[in-house]
């Protein structure tokens, strides 16, 4: 069975009049960042995974007939009487669109997708206090079997520089072993020794 659809409206004139789309609001949301984090975010592809991310979510927020496709929402153009029931409407009666999305938190989807270098995962996710945190970050990456998302050059050096994502990262760390064998190790040898 196939239904006529209909546009319920733009990003602009249903969500927010000073953007044209999610992807503007994204990019408007992560300006308050440094240059290098911005170019970081866009040569890495998390820019494009972030937007993509922000738009399941719309979409997910949405009644299932309804889709944001571009910068437009389209819905049936003849709903049934009962299909919106639950959902937030404007004072027409309409489905108030703004209402349904601004729940969305983008901090959250840009922390998952934010890319880090193996020096930033040791000093800031694991908190190394190594002289080379970076090492042990690639250590521990390699043990929880995470490959980097891309590899960029190295602002200084040039060389290829492996990126992860922050969310792959917080999961790998959190899902691996915990060192009981080195404690238990290291209360042994003291009571050999005492």
């Amino acid at each position: 069975m196939s239904y006529t659809t209909t546009s319920y409206g733009t990003w602009c004139n249903k969500v927010n009049q000073f953007s044209t789309s999610p992807d503007s609001d994204v990019l408007d949301y992560i300006n308050g960042g440094d240059n290098a984090w911005q170019t970081r975010l866009e040569e890495s592809g998390a820019l494009e995974l972030i937007q993509d991310e922000y738009r399941e979510a719309i979409n997910a927020a949405l009644p299932d007939s309804v889709a944001l496709a571009g910068d437009e929402f389209i819905g049936p153009a003849y709903p049934e009487d009962d299909e919106f029931d639950g959902y937030p409407t404007d004072e027409h009666g309409t489905l108030d669109l703004k209402a349904l999305i601004e729940d969305i938190d983008l901090q959250p989807i840009v922390d998952r997708n934010d890319p880090l270098t193996l020096e930033e995962i040791g000093r800031w996710e694991m908190k190394s206090t190594a002289k080379e945190p970076a090492k042990v970050a690639s250590m521990a990456m390699k043990r929880a079997g995470l490959k980097p998302h891309t590899y960029l050059p190295h602002p200084e050096s040039n060389r290829p520089q492996a990126i992860f994502l922050k969310g792959a990262v917080v999961k790998a760390l959190a899902s691996r072993p915990r060192q009981a064998s080195h404690s238990n190790a290291a209360r042994n040898s003291d009571s050999t020794t005492a």
